[in-house]
């Protein structure tokens, strides 16, 4: 199991090296939407920003795929392990980077913040 999440820190290391470069000219001009202080308490923002898609997804479109998921718990409970496991494969190549440090509370309040993200109005 270690060497599994070794192996993803360093897919994901790779990859973070490869786009950084367009990551900060995107971060630039990327949307000025606000992130609840929490996600960037936790520097959820380094790879997320609200509307456009930075190394990770756009946190907005995260909500919308997975705020009206039928089994709620269900969806916060897995999406709580992949803040905290990391993992890929559900929104491209770039795997999502453990946060191990975090504890299961923490995430699912990070997980309960991103799922609550609606578009600004207008």
């Amino acid at each position: 199991m270690r060497s599994e999440i070794c192996n993803v820190q360093l897919v994901a290391l790779v990859a973070l090296v490869a786009i950084l470069p367009t990551a900060i000219v995107q971060r630039s001009w990327a949307d000025s939407a606000p992130l609840p202080a929490a996600l960037v308490l936790h520097h959820c923002n380094a790879c997320h920003a609200a509307n456009d898609r930075l190394i990770g997804p756009p946190l907005l479109a995260v909500a919308a795929r997975y705020g009206a998921a039928a089994d709620q718990q269900r969806t916060i409970e897995v999406l709580t392990e992949k803040i905290r496991l990391g993992g890929g494969g559900n929104w491209g190549i770039v795997p999502m980077v453990p946060n191990a440090n975090l504890s299961k509370e923490e995430a699912r309040g990070l997980v309960l913040q991103i799922l609550s993200l609606k578009p600004p109005a207008g």
